[in-house]
């Protein structure tokens, strides 16, 4: 023969019975920084050609002051947390020499020029030197502020003129 035992404990009526609680915390932390072509770029990454700056074709003779901006021919994307303290450097290129900046010729032509950081060339930007990039009027379609001016010597070898400048951002 089974029993069968039952205990009841009388519930007063009205008053609820409280469970035991406790509590635990969820944070996330967001840093500010920076995105280039929608991703988090390494120490020290190689993103490629931003672009060009081009002065056009001129006769050897002249001596005009010619100006260009950079345009990004190879579509890259710079996005940044508004306000976010956005630092560039532009080293001098391969050929500079007393601190100016130089294009050269294949035939080891040399012709200087300078880098602005507005259009109306005013605010040089010297080898390696700090230029703050705005990060506040478009956080997520930043465009480098690169300015060039080129004043034609005149009687210059024809040719070709190239350089190739690295731009470091830090942020």
């Amino acid at each position: 023969m089974a029993a069968l035992l039952v205990s009841l404990t009388p519930v007063q009526e009205g008053v609820a019975q409280t469970a035991p609680q406790t509590s635990f915390q969820v944070a996330a932390t967001i840093s500010e920084g920076c995105l280039v072509d929608s991703e988090i770029p390494g120490d020290g990454a190689s993103l490629g050609s931003l672009g060009s700056l081009d002065f056009g074709t001129a006769s050897s003779l002249s001596q005009q002051t010619r100006t260009s901006m950079l345009v990004d021919t190879a579509g890259v994307t710079l996005s940044c947390t508004p306000g976010i303290a956005l630092i560039m450097r532009i080293d001098g290129g391969l050929h500079a020499s007393g601190g100016v900046r130089h294009m050269e010729s294949d035939a080891g032509a040399g012709l200087a020029y300078a880098l602005f950081a507005d259009a109306s060339y005013q605010q040089a930007i010297g080898i390696d030197a700090s230029i703050a990039v705005d990060t506040l009027s478009d956080p997520n379609n930043i465009s480098l502020p690169i300015y060039g001016r080129l004043t034609l010597p005149g009687a210059r070898p024809s040719g070709v003129y190239t350089d190739r400048l690295a731009v470091t951002l830090e942020w």
